[in-house]
């Protein structure tokens, strides 16, 4: 029997287990810090994380960063996590946003029902366009 994977707050003793796998910019120990992380976890392991900044979007809180390690990709981490975020009572609303080009996020945010509401080019220091989406 495959156990089961918890999402949970993120935690200062997770900063090992994430940095182990973090593959954006940014040191996570401040996110920590905010209380804007959940963590992905199985057996005790951190697998995974997703930021959601409180009011990062026009006020409204913005999921702005969704990492699984890659040991445990495609496997519904990545849903677990989005699907964690959304339920959380702390948000009325909530936004996400993702390169144009990240296929596989924009399709993740599609499976958990978020619905695209524009974009805006030139946000990003690569120039590619950013699609916003609406989760709740």
């Amino acid at each position: 029997m495959r156990p089961e994977t918890i999402i949970r707050s993120c935690e200062i003793r997770d900063y090992p287990a994430l940095k182990s796998f973090d593959e954006f910019m940014g040191d996570r120990r401040i996110d920590m810090q905010q209380g804007s992380l959940l963590v992905a976890a199985l057996d005790d392991a951190v697998i995974g994380y997703v930021k959601v900044a409180p009011s990062e979007f026009m006020g409204w809180p913005l999921l702005s960063i969704l990492c699984v390690a890659p040991s445990s990709r495609r496997q519904g981490v990545g849903r677990a996590l989005v699907e964690g975020a959304k339920s959380c009572p702390r948000w009325l609303r909530l936004y996400a946003s993702t390169e144009s080009s990240n296929l596989a996020m924009r399709a993740l945010l599609q499976r958990c029902g978020a619905h695209e509401i524009g974009f805006s080019d030139d946000l990003n220091i690569s120039g590619e366009r950013e699609t916003l989406f609406r989760l709740k």
